[in-house]
């Protein structure tokens, strides 16, 4: 029996659809128990999810992408303003922080389902739910979904990017490309990729050597030159506004960007440090990621076993990429790119910044595992009876239970009492003190989300008169002190308060251990240092 009609010359299968449709409601289901289960309500005290929060504050009360939190409220350019527009529309009806974080989890479950619809493009349609399943177990992906940071976001439109991939290599061939749709909808979508984080040049990198692997050379050359226009417009705001390049290149040439007295890397420095960030890649961060059930301490040398665990994981990833065939050379040299950027721009720090790969790195060792499976069972063994890969989500499950405990558990617990006394003192600040008072604090953008006043952060030098000139210029009124552990504080703004105690009085203690919130007579700071 024929399951199928006749529309527009293609062949439409209920049949078909309807697994499809079943596989991705098993999708949603699968997304929503897991996220649920490891959600965690409040504010991360990571200062990035506080800034993305700020600009879509900004942008949804029609002040433009401005730092709200400062005096005047100057142009930024911190953060690409991709995720910040996303957020913005949800910002305008509600400044609940919870709302933002299910919107992170519908850009996870789009994720999935568009992973799904390319893999089952490329290899049989029950593996590639399966392997989809195997991503959505993965701790980090899980976990970043439920902080308002950028990375699910980046991850919802670069996998509709790898989607938009494949329809333009199949739409109709009689079609010259530059009059194919899917091509114009690929440079959107990766362009705006870019926007959401800067990482995405990766994607473009990607892309642009994958359609020069399979010769389509114009089309390269006219992805490039329409992700220019694309993201041009961005650069000319800058420009116009006086912020002129990006703060990332600062951040590659430091010694160490939380100490920038320490000044800049040579390139033999800087050639060093890659290969430092590349070793902890493989033998630290890839084995800890993608199979989280190794016990990896990132402090450690690397050990003879752990070199041979991650280049073995390397080998069954691109093992895995080749099962794609036409698309391995899109998924390599995007992992490629993805692993060398951060080695330019990161110390050896942990796996934080491969996270938006890790789908597409689980995708390789699902399909690398189960494609030496079939070889050793089929070819060596010469086994006859059919494997499903539903039996891969059994190991991938088990291996996952402790990791999303220990993230169910932790969403559970209340802030410790140095955190919880740093909000206490910022919801005192907005109860009790005028709305245009400055607060000077180590994590300024997290403060503002609770106090809603102008906050800043102090210059970070030995030099005690320079930090005081520059809470003088930035006209701050008090100093958050607190002992949350972050260096700067404890090497540079507690030294100058304890050698000009006469410009400092405490007015307020928080919770144990304290947090304490210090006036600062800038009156007499100007008499004892003048003005810059």
């Amino acid at each position: 029996m024929d399951n199928s009609i006749k529309i527009d010359n293609r062949h439409y299968n209920y049949k078909e659809a309807k697994k499809i449709w079943i596989y991705i409601s098993l999708i949603a289901l699968a997304t929503s128990l897991l996220f649920v289960y490891i959600f965690k309500p409040t504010l991360d005290m990571n200062g990035d999810t506080s800034q993305y929060y700020i600009y879509a504050t900004s942008l949804a009360q029609g002040e433009g992408y401005t730092e709200l939190s400062s005096l005047g409220h100057p142009p930024a350019n911190g953060f690409p303003p991709g995720y910040p527009l996303i957020m913005a529309p949800i910002r305008a009806i509600t400044d609940s922080i919870i709302a933002q974080k299910v919107l992170n989890g519908f850009m996870l479950f789009g994720a999935a389902v568009l992973l799904f619809l390319f893999l089952r493009k490329v290899v049989p349609q029950p593996l590639a739910f399966t392997i989809v399943l195997v991503s959505l177990l993965n701790y980090r992906v899980l976990q970043f979904a439920t902080i308002m940071m950028s990375e699910t976001a980046y991850l919802f439109f670069s996998t509709l990017a790898i989607y938009l991939l494949w329809h333009f290599n199949h739409s109709d061939q009689n079609r010259t490309w530059w009059k194919n749709p899917y091509f114009y909808l690929l440079i959107l979508v990766s362009g705006y990729s870019y926007m959401i984080r800067t990482q995405g040049i990766t994607l473009i990198v990607g892309i642009t050597i994958w359609m020069l692997c399979v010769c389509k050379w114009r089309q390269a050359i006219g992805f490039v030159v329409g992700f220019v226009i694309t993201t041009l417009p961005w650069a000319i705001r800058n420009r116009i506004v006086g912020l002129g390049g990006s703060r990332y290149l600062d951040q590659v040439l430091a010694v160490n960007i939380w100490q920038p007295d320490k000044g800049y890397v040579s390139f033999g420095e800087l050639v060093g440090r890659g290969c430092e960030t590349l070793q902890m890649l493989i033998t630290k961060a890839l084995p800890d990621t993608v199979t989280p059930y190794f016990t990896v301490d990132y402090n450690a040398e690397a050990s003879i076993g752990e070199w041979v665990i991650g280049l073995l994981l390397i080998v069954i990833i691109l093992i895995g990429f080749w099962r794609m065939k036409h698309y391995f050379w899109f998924f390599t040299t995007y992992s490629i790119a993805v692993f060398g950027i951060i080695c330019l721009w990161s110390a050896p720090s942990g796996n934080r910044y491969i996270t938006t790969l890790v789908p597409l790195l689980e995708i390789g060792i699902a399909l690398g595992a189960y494609t030496l499976i079939e070889y050793i069972l089929y070819k060596i063994m010469n086994f006859k009876k059919a494997i499903s890969p539903i039996w891969l989500l059994i190991p991938a499950l088990l291996f996952a239970t402790p990791k999303l405990y220990a993230l169910s558990e932790e969403s559970k617990q209340p802030l410790p009492p140095q955190l919880a006394g740093y909000v206490d003192a910022a919801k005192a600040v907005r109860e009790y003190l005028p709305s245009e008072t400055v607060v000077c604090y180590r994590k300024p953008s997290v403060f503002f989300v609770y106090a809603q006043c102008p906050v800043c952060n102090f210059i970070y030098t030995e030099n005690d008169e320079k930090l005081i000139r520059g809470l003088i210029s930035s006209q701050v009124d008090y100093v958050v002190l607190d002992q949350m552990g972050y260096a700067a504080t404890a090497k540079y703004l507690y030294p100058a308060i304890v050698k000009n105690q006469e410009l400092f009085e405490l007015v307020a203690e928080f919770r144990n251990p304290q947090t304490y919130l210090i006036k600062f007579d800038r009156i007499a700071a100007v008499q004892k240092f003048g003005t810059e």
